[in-house]
């Protein structure tokens, strides 16, 4: 049976990072974890940042195929919610280490794809010009990756209610109170 090698990297690197600052996993340690060579880690990854860009891809993936099986886009994001703040501890250990500019780089463009493949796969069509949706996804995605990664400082509570206020704003439901 082959054996996963990116999967496995993967799994050591996430493992590490549970119990050990980030900044202080190496190469050499997780070879030495997966019993593979130097050869055979490079072969598959160019280095740790590419371990975690490989890594929240996989996440995306994982994410998306849960959210299809949501009954509506307003409980997909509802799962997106959940898995933001599941994620919450690891991330936050992340945005620590001195790889945060490329953890926030990731998580922009890990939301990004996530929001394009849910609007595709959810049978949503943009009826704006290709580039003014591109720009959409862009600022949706900055958007909600920061709201996600700061939630803990805010404690949001709800996740039901912070899906709920995603889709409206996400759908164009969420507008701007009446003034008197």
């Amino acid at each position: 049976m082959p054996v996963d090698v990116k999967g496995a990297v993967a799994a050591a690197f996430l493992e590490m990072a549970a119990r050990k600052d980030v900044d202080k996993i190496t190469v050499k340690d997780l070879v030495e974890a997966c019993g593979i060579s130097r050869q055979t880690f490079y072969y598959h990854f160019r280095d740790i940042v590419d371990v975690l860009e490989w890594t929240a891809r996989q996440g995306v993936e994982r994410l998306l195929a849960q959210s299809l099986k949501a009954s509506s886009p307003r409980e997909a994001l509802g799962r997106f919610v959940d898995f933001a703040a599941e994620s919450q501890p690891m991330v936050r250990r992340l945005l620590n280490s001195q790889r945060r500019e490329a953890m926030e780089r990731i998580m922009v463009e890990a939301t990004r794809v996530y929001l394009e493949r849910s609007a595709r796969e959810w049978g949503v069509e943009p009826s704006l010009n290709q580039a003014d949706w591109q720009v959409t996804l862009d600022f949706y995605a900055c958007g909600m990756a920061g709201l996600l990664l700061g939630s803990d400082r805010r404690r949001v509570q709800d996740r039901d209610q912070l899906a709920d206020q995603l889709a409206r704003l996400l759908s164009g439901e969420m507008v701007h109170p009446k003034r008197d």
